[in-house]
């Protein structure tokens, strides 16, 4: 009150009461003003983490461009990836266009969606990568077919190199197995599928079946061509990243987009890994991955033909000199 006195010179008792209320109002208003800078302060430390956090999703989006660049995502898996994660294009378009200044879209923001572009960004591309197709041959199998487990119509030659549909049809998939059973080990070989419009080959557990159903539930996995030769499918059940999640443990046929022209299908079974994966023999320089199937194998494997009953094209294995 003394310091009062000294700016109010000859002021009276009620001014120096109307002073004094001033003055609290005064520390009352201060008071205020401070919660509220720290408050604005912590609002400030959020949006700065927030912000940050976009930066990163910034630098995981460059990397995914970067995959979606030729060589890297096809556009069939580019859709599916989006699609599957609850993502579009437009999104993640949006997050890095306006993440600088719109605050009610940093605000909206979480690390779930950071996350879920992180995974996009992991993905490969299932549907043709190039492959170090020499390494791969190392693993040559010689894969006969056995001509007792051919199915209705089916003509396998003296060699049982080849088999093709002569008979009335009967079923869509008629199969024949091959003599080989595989219950260890990596193995490889190579099927010509030509120009045939129909056409299912992989690997079977079901050594007493002689007809592929439309639908297998389970014990099949399989790369099959149909609809007059337009519809390209991968069929079987897979336990990881290909199909991707939303696909796993399920048996619907995964539809494939190829880049060129299939004449020849190479697979390829790794039983200790659990890996079946399916190649595009485009020329002999360019070969590339189609599908793979990753599964627990624990029953006997059997490789598996069908040629269809569509026409009269055969399937025929291919064969290697001792070279």
């Amino acid at each position: 009150m003394d310091l009062l006195k000294q700016f109010l010179p000859g002021s009276t008792k009620a001014d120096h009461s109307s002073s004094e209320k001033q003055f609290e109002e005064l520390k009352q208003e201060n008071y205020e003003l401070k919660k509220e800078i720290e408050s604005l302060e912590k609002e400030n430390a959020a949006l700065k983490q927030e912000h940050d956090q976009l930066v990163e999703l910034k630098q995981v989006h460059d990397q995914f461009l970067k995959k979606f660049s030729p060589g890297g995502f096809c556009n069939t898996c580019f859709r599916e990836k989006m699609v599957l994660l609850g993502f579009s294009p437009l999104l993640i378009a949006s997050l890095i266009v306006n993440f600088v200044s719109s605050r009610s879209l940093i605000k909206n923001v979480s690390m779930k969606s950071i996350v879920c572009v992180s995974v996009i960004s992991n993905y490969m591309c299932c549907c043709e990568p190039r492959i170090d197709h020499a390494e791969i041959l190392k693993k040559l199998t010689e894969v006969t077919l056995n001509p007792d487990t051919a199915g209705p119509g089916l003509a396998v030659n003296v060699d049982d190199s080849l088999v093709k549909f002569t008979g009335e049809r009967e079923a869509e998939w008629p199969s024949v197995l091959g003599r080989e059973v595989f219950t260890s080990g990596r193995h490889y070989w190579e099927v010509e599928v030509g120009e045939k419009g129909y056409w299912a080959v992989g690997v079977s557990t079901h050594p007493g079946e002689k007809i592929i159903p439309e639908k297998p539930e389970e014990g099949y996995w399989l790369v099959r061509l149909s609809a007059r030769g337009r519809k390209y499918e991968a069929v079987g059940k897979s336990l990881v990243t290909h199909p991707p999640p939303s696909l796993q443990e399920s048996q619907s046929p995964l539809p494939l987009t190829l880049e060129h022209k299939l004449y020849k299908v190479g697979m390829y079974l790794n039983y200790w890994k659990g890996e079946l994966s399916f190649y595009n023999l485009y020329d002999a320089d360019n070969r590339y991955a189609m599908h793979t199937f990753k599964y627990n194998f624990t029953e006997v494997v059997y490789p598996v033909f069908s040629p269809g009953c569509h026409d009269k094209a055969p399937l025929k294995i291919t064969r290697f000199d001792s070279t």
